[in-house]
Formats: structure tokens, C-alpha cells, sequence
């Protein structure tokens, strides 16, 4: 078993960058993931990634 798996992880500012990259992290590893961002354009590019 993940160690992420049944958790629930907010990340803020993940639509770019190191917000981004542990956003997936964290889904790759199990984590049901909440993210968020000030810029809504790239928060929805971020979902697709």
C-alpha cells in the first residue's frame, strides 16, 4: 500500500510549476488530489496534463 493512497492533498498555486509538479506527484503516488490558482486558463490546461 502507497503511503498517499486514501488522502487527500490540496495544492495551491498548481496550474505551473512546483505546485504543478507535486500536484501529479502526489495523483501518481495515490493521493486524491484538490488543486487550485489564482489563473483559471492554466489551472484548466494543468487538468489536462
Amino acid at each position: 500500500m502507497n503511503a498517499l493512497e486514501n488522502k487527500v492533498a490540496l495544492v495551491l498555486g498548481a496550474s505551473k510549476g512546483i505546485g504543478l509538479g507535486i500536484a501529479q506527484v502526489f495523483s501518481a503516488k495515490g493521493a486524491k488530489v484538490i488543486i487550485a490558482a489564482r489563473d483559471n486558463s492554466s489551472l484548466e490546461k494543468a487538468t489536462l496534463d
